[in-house]
């Protein structure tokens, strides 16, 4: 099973490559398993945002070291963190949890650009594949159906995440691409029962630390505790402090629709 999962997490960052690309990268297991393949069949940069002494930025520096890519960092101030808030917004107006994940997604795509970056791959999906959430063992502990849920949630995301980052990467004329978003892939990962899917408790996404492993992916990757891009960027601490002048500027507008 592992070295099936494996295969298709490979040909599944493969199938989206250009010769040159761009990587939205933490340091975390879903960015490093991309990094990892993808450096072999292209030429890749890898670009993080976050505050200067953010676990992000000090991870992705260690691990694109490991893997001997060249990595471009996005440092970013509060007013720098707070005004591309508010270009997010703009972009995608919503409430104040969904737009912080775009901020480091804008931060990212608009350096890459710069760099004359036309592609760029993101990470989304693997957490809804992978159980990536604590949300995701409070639900099965409750005795609700998880598999369900997961794949509900992971159909749904071509109408909010991942259409909200192709939003903010078309600002810059960039292409995202999204390899865990991938039908082969999911339909492979939906049959394996869901007590599998939920092994590692711990770290989570046990499954893909195992195939990831097989890539020969760098151990401080796999062994690194799952952090979502704006609280490892430290972007949410900032926004967090300033949620009362955010919210009165760029008033939280729900997502209507039904998908999401």
């Amino acid at each position: 099973m592992i070295p099936e999962l494996s295969t298709l997490l490979r040909d599944s960052v493969l199938d989206i490559l250009e010769d040159r690309v761009a990587i939205a990268f933490s340091g975390g297991i879903d960015s490093t398993l991309m990094a990892k393949v993808a450096k072999d069949a292209a030429t890749v940069e890898l670009y993080t945002a976050g505050t200067i002494n953010s676990p992000d930025i000090k991870y992705a520096e260690s691990i694109a070291a490991e893997l001997g890519l060249p990595i471009e960092k996005v440092l970013l101030n509060e007013k720098d963190v707070i005004d591309i808030y508010g270009k997010c917004y703009q972009i995608v107006p919503n409430t104040l949890l969904k737009v912080e994940l775009l901020v480091p997604v804008y931060a990212v795509a608009k350096r890459a650009s710069e760099k004359g970056h036309n592609c760029m791959l993101f990470g989304s999906g693997a957490e809804e594949l992978f159980v990536g959430y604590n949300r995701y063992y409070t639900y099965f502990d409750e005795g609700k159906d998880l598999d369900s849920l997961l794949r509900k949630e992971f159909d749904a995301l071509r109408y909010c995440e991942i259409e909200w980052i192709k939003k903010i990467c078309r600002k810059f004329s960039i292409d995202a691409r999204f390899p865990f978003y991938n039908s082969r892939l999911a339909e492979f990962v939906f049959s394996i029962p869901i007590e599998k899917r939920m092994e590692d408790r711990e770290l989570k996404k046990g499954l893909l630390r195992e195939a990831a492993a097989l890539l020969r992916i760098p151990s401080l990757a796999i062994k690194r505790r799952k952090q979502a891009m704006q609280y490892g960027s430290r972007i949410h601490n900032i926004l967090l402090r300033n949620s009362d002048m955010i919210n009165n500027t760029y008033p939280p507008q729900l997502n209507k629709d039904k998908h999401f």
